[in-house]
């Protein structure tokens, strides 16, 4: 009956002001990894239907997902939506702002008591640290402070079933209070992906965009070559495969096509060594590892970090 119900409740709400409604094709819709994080958002799922009136809980609040660009954090937001049957609406922080005294604000609240009515639905914060840069400032006359404000009342307070899927790459851009205990269920940590991570990404997107698989020892070099590849990276890499198959036909793929496609992409890691070891320090001591494995685990020449094991 929730499935039913939800699918009336969302024509009511498909136009409402401030939101997105994102359309997913959930045969489509595949994410390889991060079992820490899935085997969690299980748990949640079963709180979304449940009667918590007795024990006096609200229903899951949501996730924020901080970690390295192209790794699948905007994924894993339809990913959710999808596995649940629940609607996904996006919201765009930037389209809300108004250039009057008080309309973002109130363009915001509009927002979040429009998810509230259309619950239970799944609410997606794409980059939620662009949208609200400005509160560490005062460029902007104090609107960015009001909405952070009014953003972190209404994670706090409402007993509506919307679960928040907040994703952020500049963790440094964040106000401290929406990182504290309490405003989210949980904070994880999407890093690059590991040795057997790697593996199931690279066979998901050879399956679903190939015909010609390559061999075992060019699977397995591909595997150990592409260490420090993003999820995007792997996926431009097959695409490239795929790509050249249908121009030149099935024929033309061979291991040393797919080798040449991995070695040509470039992964972020070597254009931003930096940025992303910023990223990644920050998330050594602050969050919960999406893979579920500990950092030392999957980073056995790093220093030790306050991983949490799932």
């Amino acid at each position: 009956d929730l499935t039913e119900l939800s699918m009336h409740k969302d024509k009511l709400f498909s136009d409402i002001s401030g939101l997105e409604k994102v359309k997913i094709e959930p045969n489509t819709l595949a994410v390889a990894g991060l079992e820490g994080m899935r085997l969690w958002l299980d748990e949640q799922k079963l709180l979304m239907t449940a009667d918590l009136r007795e024990r006096r809980l609200r229903p899951p609040r949501g996730v924020l997902l901080v970690g390295v660009p192209g790794c699948g954090k905007s994924l894993s937001a339809k990913f959710i939506a999808a596995s649940w049957n629940l609607p996904l609406y996006r919201l765009d922080l930037a389209s809300i702002q108004g250039q009057y005294l008080g309309q973002s604000e109130g363009r915001l609240k509009d927002a979040f008591t429009s998810a509230d009515n259309a619950s239970p639905c799944v609410l997606w914060i794409d980059e939620v640290e662009k949208g609200l840069a400005g509160a560490t400032g005062s460029g902007d006359g104090g609107t960015s402070t009001r909405m952070v404000g009014q953003f972190l009342f209404w994670l706090q307070e409402s007993r509506y079933r919307v679960f928040v899927v907040a994703t952020a790459n500049d963790v440094s851009k964040l106000p401290p209070e929406l990182l504290r205990r309490g405003r989210f269920d949980e904070i994880f940590f999407v890093d690059l992906p590991g040795e057997d991570e790697r593996r199931d990404i690279i066979n998901l997107y050879i399956n679903r965009n190939l015909l010609s698989l390559p061999s075992s020892a060019c699977f397995t070099e591909i595997v150990r070559s592409s260490e420090g590849f993003s999820g995007a990276d792997l996926e431009s890499a097959v695409r490239d495969v795929a790509i050249k198959a249908v121009i030149h036909g099935d024929s033309f793929v061979s291991d040393e096509l797919y080798s040449r496609c991995f070695a040509n992409v470039i992964p972020l890691i070597k254009t931003s060594p930096e940025r992303i070891e910023a990223i990644r320090a920050w998330g050594r001591e602050r969050a919960v590892m999406a893979s579920g494995v500990s950092w030392n685990q999957s980073n056995p020449s790093e220093k030790p970090g306050k991983r949490i094991l799932i």
